[in-house]
């Protein structure tokens, strides 16, 4: 039999064990999920500077886009979503998840349901010429005032991925995780996209 103490300290090694788990998730998934605000945020403050990367090192991409910046931007944020769909990926299937109980599953479906009406209204309002920085990068794009810029939210878009991450993390909610590991993703989608909203693509802070 192991002495006293040595149990103690393998009883004490093995509980550390998934803490230093979940922190290198949070870590990895912080500077992950952030790599699309920051190409975003290029693009918004600099984008002189990115049509001059377009007609360089991707100028073969701006060709089959037949020369529209605002495609070659579309394009690269469908490639880094490989980012943000493998962190919550890796999420769902690196631990137990659920479906939560009836009241929960409702809520975070209608959660998620809500923003999935911001998504599409947004690209049914300005199109996605001007959810891809069409504006930015030369494009005549109409100055909307219809749904959904109408209701008080500046970036009604940005609003509606962190409406759709919480609701689909509320609806699965029924693991045995405490609510501190469980809504990692949903806690730093939230701090990303705010901190686009608020600095990495705010005029406030100047534009190239």
């Amino acid at each position: 039999w192991l002495k006293p103490y040595t149990r103690r300290a393998q009883i004490a090694a093995a509980a550390r064990a998934p803490r230093r788990v979940v922190g290198m998730f949070f870590f990895a998934a912080l500077l992950l999920l952030g790599i699309e605000r920051f190409l975003y945020g290029y693009i918004y403050h600099f984008p002189e500077s990115f049509k001059q990367l377009c007609n360089g090192p991707l100028k073969p991409l701006l060709d089959y886009d037949e020369g529209k910046y605002w495609m070659v931007a579309k394009h690269l944020g469908v490639v880094i979503k490989v980012f943000q769909f493998g962190v919550i990926g890796y999420d769902f299937l690196s631990r137990p998840m659920g479906l939560s109980s009836g009241p929960g599953l409702l809520f975070g479906l209608v959660v998620a349901g809500a923003g999935q009406v911001l998504n599409a209204a947004t690209f049914n309002a300005i199109g996605a010429i001007g959810v891809y920085y069409g504006g930015q990068l030369g494009e005549s794009i109409p100055w909307c005032s219809s749904f959904p810029y109408n209701i008080g939210l500046g970036d009604p878009q940005y609003w509606g991925v962190v409406l759709c991450v919480w609701g689909l993390y509320i609806a699965l909610n029924g693991g045995d995780a405490s609510p501190v590991r469980h809504f990692i993703v949903p806690v730093l989608e939230t701090f990303w996209y705010v901190m686009s909203m608020k600095l990495l693509e705010n005029t406030k802070n100047g534009t190239a």
